[in-house]
């Protein structure tokens, strides 16, 4: 079965993979201010983002990604998110016929590839008679299961009564999801030590930004069963990301080089050379400050900033050795107080893949661009 990595890199031609940042529906304390002429454009920008994730639903609820003719639940919930922090009616509507659509799509344990209960296939879609195919396949189960849960809690954190009923509802369904992530090998993708892998062993490897995914899939269950009355399910699943957390710190943060590891295989750490790869060894340095692994004033994250920085110095004009667009880069660049090259991030977007929005830009990529946009601007938009 093809890894969430390798069906990019076939679709759209060499990414080894994506992660987002989500729950931001505020600027973060230490986002540098931007003023009001700044914030009006920043939201045109950002309608613009919203009208094309719109251009990908069909009728069922579904929404094409990463390309018009797939729907990939991973790479959509990325989009998702967007939604909820833009926060407009229109962004909420998508949002809840997404959730409807995944929610119906669920797989029991018989019907999984590895007998995991909650996974979600990829479907091909028809656009000439708007059939949706089951692939029998997905990205991954790790970060596939635990996404939907922090696109849950986004949809909570708007407001919507709808969305909240539709969420909080269908409790048991989103525990359903994170059975993989917590119960440990055989039953599940967690090992002894608490990372987690892609898939079940042998053949793959713990990577470091799918277990902050996890981490904050996790900590969002938690808050959305807290939010349902249910204190003994918030404990557990706090516990679990306290656990992935942990054992990231101790296992995946390179004390000796000062950034991430990429990942860990078998009694294997896979160090990363940032000045050497963006893919994966920049990448992965910023999304445990994005996902809330660490706080953007941690050690960790002013040191994997700075050896991101180092080793793509030019990441603010795009300018990294793949020919993906890697928005959330400036997602991360708002968390760490660098908003003006986060905003020359977007302009470079701006000129590079608009107005046409064409491959490699989709869903996930706007909805990077949606909670960077929010980050900055915050509730007080237009």
């Amino acid at each position: 079965m093809p890894s969430r990595r390798s069906v990019l890199a076939t679709t759209l031609g060499g990414l080894s993979g994506l992660a987002l940042a989500g729950g931001l529906t505020t600027a973060p304390a230490n986002a540098t201010p931007v003023d009001a002429a700044t914030r009006t454009k920043l939201w045109g920008w950002a309608m613009d983002q919203v009208d094309f994730i719109e251009s990908k639903t069909v009728a069922s609820g579904a929404v094409r990604s990463p390309t018009d003719d797939l729907i990939t639940p991973y790479f959509t919930s990325w989009g998702m998110m967007g939604l909820a922090a833009v926060n407009t009616p229109k962004s909420r509507s998508i949002l809840g016929g997404f959730i409807e659509w995944y929610l119906a799509h669920l797989n029991t344990a018989e019907e999984d590839t590895y007998g995991f209960p909650g996974t979600v296939f990829v479907y091909a879609y028809d656009a000439e008679t708007g059939a949706e195919t089951s692939t029998n396949a997905y990205s991954s189960v790790d970060a596939g299961v635990t996404c939907p849960l922090i696109m849950a809690h986004d949809a909570v954190r708007t407001g919507d009564k709808d969305l909240q009923a539709l969420v909080l509802d269908n409790m048991e369904s989103w525990e359903l999801m994170a059975t993989a992530v917590v119960e440990y090998e055989p039953a599940g993708v967690r090992a002894e030590d608490d990372i987690c892998w892609s898939r079940p062993r042998p053949n793959n490897m713990g990577y470091v930004q799918d277990n902050a995914v996890i981490y904050l899939g996790l900590k969002n269950l938690a808050w959305l069963e807290r939010r349902a009355g249910r204190g003994k399910q918030a404990r557990f699943y706090d516990e679990k990301a306290e656990a992935t957390r942990s054992r990231m710190l101790s296992k995946l943060w390179n004390a000796e080089r000062q950034n991430w590891n990429w990942g860990h295989g078998t009694n294997l750490a896979k160090l990363s050379y940032p000045e050497k790869a963006f893919m994966p060894d920049a990448w992965c340095q910023y999304w445990q400050t994005g996902l809330k692994v660490v706080k953007p004033d941690s050690p960790e994250a002013i040191a994997s900033w700075k050896a991101y920085n180092e080793g793509v110095p030019r990441w603010m004009y795009n300018e990294i050795d793949n020919n993906f667009p890697h928005t959330e880069m400036a997602l991360t660049a708002v968390l760490m107080g660098d908003t003006e090259n986060a905003i020359t991030l977007l302009e470079t977007v701006n000129t590079k893949f608009g107005p046409d929005w064409a491959a490699p830009w989709y869903v996930g990529e706007a909805g990077h661009y949606l909670r960077t946009v929010m980050a900055m601007i915050g509730p007080n938009r237009h």
